[in-house]
């Protein structure tokens, strides 16, 4: 039965490999893996291993860890890893459940296996992603490698790591599902372990207490005094000892050259088999639960493919976002929806809530003496949140077409022209983009403060660039946005591929590269022509009307440029959306 089980998940395994190659006969899944593997190669491949960088940052700076610095990390660490195990106990209040996908559940459960049998598929089954997990952390620190162990030792290391922290987790499942068919209930379970760790805790300092090291000036003079004292503290007998089953875990990762990890393999494994060895006799029952957690997965899974993220609750009736009048242009009932089906707290009063609380902020800092650091960080932050609004913010807005692709043909039934409908569209991404980039002004507006900023960059010149740019900035969402509804409506396929979040692969990666690089060149190249304008407007007009003058002047200049290029567009895709046939479009 065993072998069985193996080769069940073996094949899974081959096919599921198989089916990836295979839908790269498909143009669009193979110009994503191109780009992809390309991705992925420059990221991670491109220092030859027999080349590692070398210098402050590289390698080479880690290779010198004297003992006393190792035995901290191995101390910080092994703190870590006690940590995880206690939540592993406290945090889950739910019956024990591995996770079995529905076909398995629908396969095995009606099988003849015993409730052993299944535990141990899981277990093996699981084995085979914590083994991939740790490849890729391995692969992704290979230039923080600290110790002077090498790629495959640390792989090791973190796959005993990574396993043990599992089987751990779902052997303190099953005990806490043994305790609640006792009837103990989940607040006497955490109050007994927080007692027991408190006893273990406690009982341990006040051992080691008057044998612990006190730190003295000279011990904290440098960085390697106090990597001495901390080598000292660590060293006490009662804190080493209790910390001395994490480190064996921690033992084939930390170890320094080949004998001490072989000789690190032998206590490790002895905890894994012990832990292994726990489960695989706790036998608790598990199949409601895995049934229950199937359906939960399944409704997720759904969700994500239709692009809800984990939106899996059910719909609950909720406020207007603003009252819709009887009678009015139809664009504002496309808002009207889309903002409907948004977060409760995406609506106007949370954008004043939120303006009010930067102007408490900022004035806060302003009027208090020493505070222009603080001034400067609150700034900073705003120039981030702008640029990654400006960046991120046209994917993660998508209550437009792509959201709406799967109704096409229901929104044609409307008595709209096609530019009406993309317009109403467009509406709620762009104002939810441009709520957060007014607040960013605001922000700037408010904390831009300085000697040096406030002789050329006067109040009243500042008040008007954060009002230019505040009447220019829908603008730009709007042109952003144009382009994913633009290959929304080219590209279909690309875009329901994308659209479900639950897709992974290299090939996927590469799609969406192209489609960030693509948007990010053709926005470039649509605000172009307005940046020249502006540039030379300004130039050429601010020794006749001033600087003030000037600035008004080249932002209307820009906003007739971007509402024509807008238009276009708009125009544009109405005519595509109207000749738009999506049962033709997606074929698989």
């Amino acid at each position: 039965m065993v072998r069985a089980l193996l080769y069940l998940r073996l094949m899974s395994l081959v096919n599921g490999l198989r089916s990836r190659l295979l839908r790269l006969r498909q143009p669009k899944y193979l110009a994503g893996a191109v780009v992809g593997v390309g991705y992925f190669y420059l990221v991670l491949f491109r220092h030859s291993p027999s080349h590692p960088p070398t210098g402050a940052h590289g390698p080479a700076a880690f290779t010198a860890l004297t003992p006393e610095l190792l035995a901290i990390y191995a101390s910080f660490g092994a703190l870590i890893f006690l940590l995880l195990i206690a939540l592993s106990w406290l945090v889950p209040s739910q019956r024990a459940g591995l996770t079995f996908s529905e076909a398995e559940i629908a396969f095995l459960f009606p099988a003849p296996l015993t409730r052993r049998s299944l535990i141990h598929y899981k277990l093996l089954s699981s084995q085979v992603t914590i083994l991939f997990s740790a490849l890729l952390i391995t692969l992704l620190s290979r230039h923080g490698i600290f110790a002077n162990g090498n790629a495959v030792t640390h792989a090791i290391g973190w796959w005993f790591i990574l396993a043990i922290l599992n089987l751990h987790t779902v052997g303190s499942s099953f005990t806490i599902t043994r305790l609640l068919d006792r009837g103990v209930t989940p607040l006497r379970r955490c109050l007994l372990i927080l007692g027991g760790l408190t006893l273990v805790v406690g009982g341990t300092l006040g051992w080691v207490w008057h044998d612990l090291p006190r730190a003295t000036p000279a011990d904290l003079q440098s960085f390697d005094t106090i990597v001495t004292w901390l080598g000292h503290v660590v060293a006490t007998p009662g804190l080493s000892w209790l910390l001395f089953p994490a480190k064996l875990v921690l033992g084939p990762f930390l170890a320094n050259d080949l004998p001490g990890f072989f000789l690190a393999l032998g206590p490790a494994g002895a905890i894994f088999a012990l832990h292994y060895l726990w489960i695989f006799r706790s036998e608790a029952s598990f199949e409601e639960t895995v049934i229950a957690k199937a359906e939960k997965r399944a409704a997720r899974l759904a969700a994500i493919q239709a692009g809800k993220g984990l939106a899996s609750s059910p719909a609950t009736a909720r406020a207007d976002p603003f009252r819709l009048a009887a009678t009015g242009r139809p664009e504002f009932a496309f808002l009207w929806k889309n903002l409907l089906g948004t977060h409760p707290l995406l609506r106007l009063r949370t954008f004043f809530i939120a303006a009010g609380l930067i102007c408490l902020l900022c004035t806060w800092f302003a009027v208090r003496p020493g505070q222009g650091e603080k001034l400067l960080g609150v700034s900073f932050f705003a120039f981030f949140a702008g640029g990654a609004t400006l960046f991120v913010g046209p994917q993660l807005a998508r209550q437009d077409l792509r959201d709406d692709l799967p109704n096409t043909d229901l929104l044609k039934t409307y008595p709209l022209r096609g530019w009406q409908l993309v317009l109403g569209e467009l509406l709620t991404p762009v104002a939810l983009l441009s709520a957060v980039l007014w607040l960013v002004l605001l922000t700037l507006a408010l904390s831009l403060h300085g000697a040096k900023l406030d002789a050329w960059l006067t109040t009243s010149l500042r008040l008007e660039l954060v009002f230019c740019l505040g009447l220019v900035a829908p603008l730009v969402c709007t042109l952003q946005l144009l382009v994913p509804n633009a290959a929304t409506l080219l590209f279909p396929a690309w875009m329901q591929s994308m659209r479900n979040r639950a897709e992974r692969g290299i090939e996927v990666v590469g799609q969406r590269i192209i489609f960030v690089a693509g948007q990010l060149l053709i926005v470039l190249v649509a605000l172009l022509p307005a940046a020249l304008l502006a540039g030379l407007l300004i130039f050429a007009s601010q020794w006749l009307i001033g600087i003030a003058a000037a600035v008004f002047l080249a932002t209307c200049a820009v906003a007739v440029v971007l509402v024509g290029e807008i238009w276009l567009g708009l125009w544009w895709l109405g005519q595509r959306f109207e000749r738009f046939d999506l049962s033709s479009e997606l074929r698989p």
